[in-house]
């Protein structure tokens, strides 16, 4: 987690620029507010600032609500004004729904991500703005914007929550950040993460000679009742067997437990 630090204008800044300002433009509820602390925690983002809050600031359901994201909340940036919230950033994207009759590059989440990590790289200062719950931006507020961001949503219920706004451009954000490491869920000093496919680090998968001592075991169990009819078809149910069984990607575990049971069934019979 990158360290905090008040600095005399009210807004902060880390100890790298390695992210990009969220920035809240009047939003109207605390329980929003924290939220989006807590998108943004989940994935890498703490660069917060808030303009203009109906409900003033600092608020204690915003902190309720962050779940844990308080260093967030205890370090947001405060504007009276979208111009006094931007004014020392090198590019403002502006997210919406709606169609805006101004000239403006529109760019999906993804490019956004992408394009925002490489104005940080070269040591630009990039903000996103989110407009007020019930309104969104106004076109005077995207006016001071160098492009618009849109996301695909179902065009009969466009609209967002605040905080799952945020949520979809911090997720593509870290989607980009984190460089494809390939990491999903959490991570702790007792609690590794995974990556895709079959989780197995407790056991492993099984060996070919594994399948076909169960292969063995299983034909044989049901050789004796007198399953395989008619005989003339046992070849072909054998081999549909096999290959059923070897589609499932067993691991030593499920092998150990196939034989279990069929002793199992056997015993009852």
């Amino acid at each position: 987690m990158n360290k905090l630090n008040i600095n005399i204008n009210n807004s902060y800044e880390t100890d790298s620029i390695s992210d990009p300002y969220i920035i809240l433009v009047r939003p109207q509820l605390g329980e929003n507010i924290g939220a989006v602390a807590r998108a943004m925690a989940n994935f890498n983002l703490f660069k917060l600032r808030i303009v203009s809050p109906r409900d003033g600031w600092p608020n204690s359901k915003a902190y309720r609500s962050a779940a844990g994201a308080s260093l967030i909340i205890d370090n947001t940036g405060l504007f009276d004004s979208l111009e006094s919230a931007i004014q020392d950033l090198d590019y403002i994207y502006a997210t919406t729904a709606r169609r805006r009759d101004m000239i403006k590059p529109i760019t999906n989440l993804r490019n956004t991500a992408i394009k925002t990590k490489e104005m940080l790289t070269k040591g630009s200062k990039v903000g996103i703005i989110f407009g007020p719950e019930k309104s969104g931006l106004t076109n005077e507020d995207i006016s001071l914007c160098n492009g618009l961001v849109m996301a695909p949503v179902n065009p009969d219920f466009a609209s967002l929550n605040l905080a799952q706004a945020v949520l979809l451009i911090a997720y593509e954000w870290f989607l980009v950040s984190s460089d494809g490491n390939g990491k999903l869920g959490r991570e702790t000093q007792s609690e590794k993460s995974r990556t895709e496919g079959l989780a197995i680090d407790k056991t492993r998968l099984a060996t070919k000679e594994e399948y076909i001592n169960l292969f063995i075991h299983l034909e044989n169990e049901l050789d004796d009742r007198n399953f395989f009819r008619p005989l003339e078809k046992k070849k072909s149910m054998v081999n549909n067997l096999r290959n059923m069984i070897q589609r499932q990607n067993l691991t030593e575990k499920d092998i150990k437990t196939f034989h279990g049971i069929i002793k199992a069934l056997k015993k009852e019979n």
